[in-house]
């Protein structure tokens, strides 16, 4: 009557509240899933969905179905996590929710250095904006996702990481770097965002934290730079700046990575900006497995 994959797909159209976006994420075809909830309703002899909403509302037999769903949802997680405690982290699984930037700058040498000591233990990471990591936190796609405060605390739990300070980024020849010495250590000079006027500029896209900090800076200085470009992440801005593209916003954690193209000069900013506080989130009733709390281990400072 209820086996995982139906169930699974289900919670998704939920989630979702379309079978097109639905079957995105579960990388099936439309006529699949839509096959897949009609043999449900065939066997329940009752729709699930009122397919005359939009986004798709649930029925009453739907919200029963749902509820059981999700109740075989929280078994298997428990199931899983009981498993892979009683292994002693010899075998396993921990995923985890990232951005490219993160993936890069903060992942790259904890999942080298912990499956170096578990490996037995299978590590996955899964990339994508900030609304799309909480719902794949929400869903239980993974065990924790690496995301900014504030988080919805009707949800989410979580553990701090690190607080990152928001810097200013220039081209390496940009005429005021030039008479400070390189290869630079902190503390950077400080800039006014007000200089930015009218300069080259790398934007992140709407959807990215860092765009709300941007236009932020922008309208408290009142000034309007010249948008030449809007990356879809901080590490690609910072790549972009260092080949000599335009001025951008970064955080400290990329100046700790490097950059393999070289590096832009930093500056701090003199203007406030928002604090951000790095957090592996993950949902209040999916406690953390025994190995991903060991995989933080290796992640916090």
């Amino acid at each position: 009557m209820i086996d995982e994959h139906e169930w699974r797909s289900v919670l998704q159209v939920v989630a979702d509240g379309t079978l097109s976006q639905a079957a995105k994420h579960l990388f099936v075809s439309q006529p699949s899933l839509s096959q897949c909830i009609k043999k449900i309703e065939s066997e329940l002899e009752t729709p699930l969905f009122d397919r005359s909403q939009n986004p798709l509302k649930l029925t009453e037999a739907g919200e029963a179905y749902v509820k059981a769903a999700q109740a075989m949802q929280q078994i298997s997680r428990t199931l899983r996590q009981q498993v892979d405690d009683l292994s002693e982290l010899r075998t396993g699984e921990v995923r985890i929710g990232s951005s490219r930037t993160r993936s890069v700058c903060l992942l790259t040498g904890a999942l080298v250095a912990f499956h170096r000591r578990y490996p037995g233990i299978k590590l996955s990471v899964v990339e994508g904006s900030t609304e799309r990591l909480r719902e794949h936190v929400r869903q239980g796609h993974v065990d924790f996702a690496l995301l900014y405060e504030p988080l919805p605390p009707n949800f989410f739990a979580s553990i701090p990481i690190m607080k990152e300070r928001v810097l200013l980024a220039v081209p390496p020849q940009h005429p005021w770097g030039q008479k400070y010495i390189a290869p630079q250590t902190p503390p950077f000079p400080t800039i006014s965002f007000a200089r930015l006027h009218h300069e080259p500029f790398i934007a992140l896209k709407a959807n990215r934290r860092m765009f709300s900090i941007y236009t932020a800076l922008c309208q408290n200085t009142q000034t309007t730079p010249q948008v030449v470009f809007e990356a879809d992440s901080i590490l690609s801005a910072a790549e972009l700046c260092a080949e000599g593209m335009g001025a951008t916003l970064v955080t400290d954690m990329v100046v700790k990575h490097g950059l393999a193209c070289g590096q832009p000069f930093f500056f701090e900013i003199a203007e406030p900006t928002e604090e951000r506080c790095l957090v592996a989130a993950y949902g209040k009733q999916q406690p953390l497995s025994r190995a991903a709390r060991r995989f933080l281990d290796f992640l916090i400072p």
